[in-house]
């Protein structure tokens, strides 16, 4: 009796663990983006964990004021499987009207690549992107993928918790820093001028 009780004890544990590690674990984060002091627009990134998969789904709002004013929207969804980047897409709005539209697909060996209809085979699995970088901070990474262009550069550490992208001329053009794992601020550096990202809210 005594061993039947130990038994069932057991098996409650572990159906209480086996559901417990099953449930998704989802968080969100939200950046201010900023030019020259000012605050053009917001980014929000949320990612979900479940099982093998990691879903991204990120939004970027920016609200340019020059001679002429408009809005360029990102929408950008990513799918991870098993470690590998599965499929991706980004879709680039200007005034609310599509202005470009960027897609990735996992095949049996290799990824297609949809840029506005012209497609291009990518080999070698992809294991970091863009996506991953708002929660996964890239230590040990020297390679990245970009959803929005479809090109690999170069990751590389500055100091501690402070990364930057390469490109192939070997110029700086993205620097990030992390607190706690988490992507705190970047600079995006362009030839008119810098993008500031600042985290203003995390949750899980």
């Amino acid at each position: 009796m005594a061993i039947e009780k130990y038994m069932m004890g057991l098996i409650v544990m572990f159906l209480f663990f086996k559901s417990a590690a099953a449930q998704p674990f989802e968080r969100s984060a939200k950046y201010q983006i900023s030019v020259w002091g000012t605050n053009i627009g917001e980014f929000t990134v949320d990612q979900k964990v479940e099982g093998d998969d990691i879903r991204i789904n990120a939004v970027t709002d920016v609200y340019v004021r020059m001679i002429f004013s408009y809005q360029v929207k990102y929408l950008q969804h990513s799918l991870y499987r098993h470690g590998i980047l599965w499929s991706s897409q980004v879709k680039t709005l200007k005034n609310g009207k599509i202005n470009s539209n960027t897609r990735l697909d996992r095949q049996i060996e290799n990824y297609l690549l949809t840029k506005d209809g012209d497609a291009t085979i990518i080999n070698g699995n992809i294991t970091y992107s863009g996506s991953l970088l708002y929660f996964q901070e890239p230590t040990l990474i020297n390679c990245i993928y970009n959803e929005r262009n479809g090109e690999k550069n170069m990751i590389k550490s500055l100091n501690e918790h402070t990364y930057a992208i390469i490109d192939k001329k070997g110029n700086k053009i993205n620097i990030y820093e992390y607190q706690d794992g988490i992507l705190l601020k970047a600079e995006l550096i362009h030839s008119l001028a810098t993008i500031h990202l600042k985290r203003i809210s995390y949750t899980e």
